[in-house]
């Protein structure tokens, strides 16, 4: 029976650590959650919906429009009647049903134009809505490495903690054995409250960073997740160096603003036709079906009035024909909305390239923020090197009772500050070449 009970708590501790590690988020899995709830997207996709019903609707103007109508109503005095077109002195009540049809046959290709334009506008709504995508993996991707560089933060601190206090412990062995003086603990005993309050601000480092992700991806603040752990994160201080001209050509044919941009260019060209269009004759087609009802109708015969759905076959008439419309003058208003549209077509010209110059001077700095923390990283581990080698000197001196514990502390919260270093250069030269990826348009990933 024991060994039944223990079996069922080692397998509930099992299943509950596998169902812990299930729910583990990767940069992946952080990315995509957050693509499909951010608002920013949310916003695009519906700026996308709405050119859908755009161009369903410019679509639906090549059809013809078809309306029914019924009409019924008291005449009173001198009127003509509908349905004998005689003249009537006494009040008369009269209804009538009509269907029109009306179709345009040539607009100045101002239909076939809308509909041309409603497409590109979708395609750039479509562009819009994947620079929202990758606009939010950037920023998720910042914050999942801001956790990473936050909980090797603390390792750091944790480990440090762990070695002062076994030098505590080792001093206060010394001490006891007559080797050093009393008071050569109170340094040690100092470092270690430093160490304490370095992983607490740590741990509240990471805490932040997490609020920051969960925020980005549009999950309730209140609620824990985990990020995956990535073993051996290093970055290649061997890549070669991209040129300005190599990256800007990949973005100007990735970057979906620029893309975006290029197509709200022709749009506006084709919105410059369709005023244009206004300047050309319309020729409209129509066709109707009428029927009427009068009190005032009257069979001769009988002197009785003619029942209501007889007078409607009776009176029933139709009628088919074409319209020609040619403008003349209409207050210049096709002039001035040709004008309007053709300013139109600079001022799409101009953003395209201010986002250009943007672009380019983005993608220059990103570039020159790669060297320098590529140089940084390397001068960093240099750095740390050195001081390692200097704290493993300090120590075996202090062994020794060369120096005291204020020396080796001194040269341990330099380790600690530049192996801080090499960890904020080495997460600063990965996120600046993720940064690199985006203009490039390629997919964002750490390992």
């Amino acid at each position: 029976m024991h060994k039944q009970i223990i079996f069922l708590f080692f397998l509930l501790i099992t299943i509950n650590v596998s169902a812990q590690e299930g729910d583990e988020w990767s940069l992946e899995k952080c990315i995509n959650y957050a693509v499909q709830n951010s608002l920013q997207v949310q916003q695009a996709t519906l700026n996308k919906g709405q050119a859908e019903l755009t161009k369903k609707q410019a679509l639906w103007a090549q059809a013809p429009s078809l309306n029914a109508g019924y009409r019924n109503g008291v005449n009173f005095g001198r009127s003509i009647d509908q349905t004998s077109y005689s003249f009537n002195t006494v009040p008369t009540l009269n209804s009538g049903l009509s269907l029109n049809l009306n179709g345009v046959i040539f607009q100045g290709f101002q239909i076939k134009n809308t509909i041309k334009q409603s497409r590109v506008d979708l395609q750039a709504t479509e562009k819009d809505v994947e620079q929202a995508k990758n606009d939010v993996a950037l920023s998720v991707a910042q914050s999942y490495l801001s956790i990473l560089l936050a909980k090797e933060s603390k390792g750091v601190f944790m480990e440090q903690f762990n070695v002062t206090k076994a030098q505590h412990a080792q001093t206060l062995k010394l001490i006891k054995g007559g080797v050093l003086a009393k008071n050569s603990k109170y340094d040690l005993e100092a470092q270690m409250a430093r160490d304490e309050e370095n992983i607490v601000i740590a741990q509240n480092n990471i805490d932040l960073a997490y609020v920051n992700l969960k925020v980005l991806m549009n999950v309730d603040v209140s609620e824990t997740i985990e990020i995956e752990e990535v073993e051996g994160l290093e970055v290649d201080e061997t890549l070669e160096e991209s040129t300005l001209e190599d990256v800007y050509q990949d973005a100007v044919k990735s970057q979906p603003n620029i893309l975006a941009a290029q197509l709200r260019e022709k749009s506006a060209e084709l919105g410059v036709s369709i005023a244009k269009g206004g300047l050309w004759p319309t020729i409209s087609y129509y066709g109707g079906l009428n029927s009427n009802f009068s009190s005032g109708f009257k069979n001769p015969a009988t002197s009785q009035i003619v029942p209501y759905f007889t007078q409607l076959g009776a009176t029933a008439s139709a009628n088919v024909g074409v319209n020609i419309s040619v403008p003349i003058f209409n207050g210049l208003r096709t002039r001035i909305g040709i004008q309007r549209a053709e300013l139109g077509i600079k001022v799409a010209e101009l953003a395209t390239t201010q986002l250009e110059i943007t672009l380019k001077s983005n993608i220059e700095r990103a570039l020159t923020d790669v060297r320098a923390a590529k140089k940084r990283l390397a001068v960093s581990r240099k750095s740390a090197i050195a001081t390692r080698l200097s704290v493993d000197n300090t120590r075996k001196r202090y062994d020794l009772g060369v120096v005291n514990s204020f020396e080796l502390t001194s040269v341990q919260n330099t380790l600690i500050a530049t192996e801080s270093s090499v960890l904020q250069a080495k997460y600063d030269y990965l996120f600046k070449l993720k940064i690199l990826d985006y203009y490039r348009g390629r997919a964002i990933t750490i390992k």
